[in-house]
């Protein structure tokens, strides 16, 4: 799946490395993974990136910010507490803050609950006796992800976000660890963008399963410019054949983080619809997996219950014309290939099934 939530009740440092080295991380009390997005109606890769910590030294100008916050302001790291002066920064940076943001500081942390599974530490930055920054770090066993950062609004000017990560990296070094994971970026979406000024990243390579250096890759291989050049591929081949199909947007492919019931909800969030839309339940469907480099022809279905996982003006938002806005679930697959023209058989045999 490309999008999913697991619920631990404890986990071990060493459990939370080996979720941050597949692409996991940490939302609330749970770890998930997701590798698409959609920001203003519009899709994107998430694209999941770690520092190497062994040899790695501040750059100049990340020493000059260091330098700068260090020259004006105090701070101090320790083991994560939630009180009444952080919420009152964090409702501060959340009313300056243009996305979407949990109502409070502990909801974004503790998700409704009272134990925290995770080691969180913090960052916190003081001018005199008034917190102006702070932020929230996990450790694992060879690794730290950084979870949060807030700060006040009228230190903007100071890059205060920048410094807190700096501090956690330092801190994460000085305690040997292996790597650093701030998250993720998004091409083409630059306002993850100030991630990669701490150094020289790695990204996650889906159709590897590895790590590779962030500077190799390209906007077009990315997991969806892949999906959607191979689509255009096999759409053009099917046109060709006479067989017509619809290239449609899925806004909905992120069910598995939010359903209630465990199914198999469809995650992929382009596809090619190679049956009737109108007046029809059951769907013949491609796909191309970038995990597995491959095309899927699967049968998906329509579940029911929609609006217990998402709003209905949300989806009314979007132009159906381009985006399917039905929530689908795999019934089954027919077939996987690597190559059109592999799939064309199946692909007929199906028809005759629907």
């Amino acid at each position: 799946m490309f999008a999913e939530k697991h619920y631990p009740e404890l986990l071990l440092p060493e459990e939370l490395d080996a979720y941050l080295s597949r692409g996991w991380y940490r939302m609330g009390q749970t770890v998930f993974t997701t590798h698409f997005l959609c920001f203003g109606r519009s899709y994107y890769s998430a694209i999941w990136v770690r520092l190497p910590l062994t040899g790695y030294r501040f750059r100049k100008s990340l020493r000059k910010v260091y330098r700068k916050v260090g020259r004006y302001f105090e701070s101090e790291i320790g083991q994560a507490a939630i009180t009444p002066e952080k919420e009152r920064l964090y409702r501060r940076y959340k009313a300056s803050f243009s996305g979407m943001l949990a109502p409070t500081l502990r909801d974004a942390l503790m998700d409704g609950e009272d134990f925290n599974i995770f080691r969180t530490y913090e960052v916190r930055v003081y001018d005199k006796d008034k917190l102006i920054a702070l932020s929230y770090f996990d450790l694992g066993h060879h690794s730290s992800a950084s979870i949060m950062g807030i700060y006040d609004p009228d230190y903007k000017k100071y890059s205060l976000g920048l410094f807190t990560m700096l501090r956690e990296i330092e801190y994460s070094m000085e305690r040997k660890l292996l790597y650093y994971y701030p998250g993720y970026v998004v091409p083409g979406y630059p306002r993850f963008d100030y991630k990669l000024r701490i150094g020289e990243v790695e990204y996650f390579d889906l159709s590897l399963h590895a790590w590779r250096p962030h500077t190799g890759l390209a906007e077009t291989e990315t997991p969806l410019g892949a999906m959607n050049t191979r689509l255009q591929e096999m759409q053009q081949f099917l046109s060709h054949k006479g067989y017509k199909s619809q290239l449609l947007n899925y806004p909905l492919f992120e069910a598995n983080l939010f359903g209630f019931w465990s199914a198999p909800y469809f995650d992929y969030p382009v596809f090619l619809l190679c049956s009737p839309r109108e007046h029809n339940r059951r769907f013949l469907i491609i796909v191309y997996d970038p995990a597995v480099s491959s095309y899927k022809l699967m049968v998906a279905a329509l579940f029911d219950d929609l609006q217990l996982y998402f709003n209905h003006s949300y989806t009314e938002s979007f132009d159906k014309r381009t985006n399917f806005v039905e929530l689908l679930v795999i019934e089954r697959m027919l077939e996987e290939s690597r190559t059109p023209g592999h799939l064309l058989q199946a692909l007929l045999q199906g028809a005759k099934l629907q």
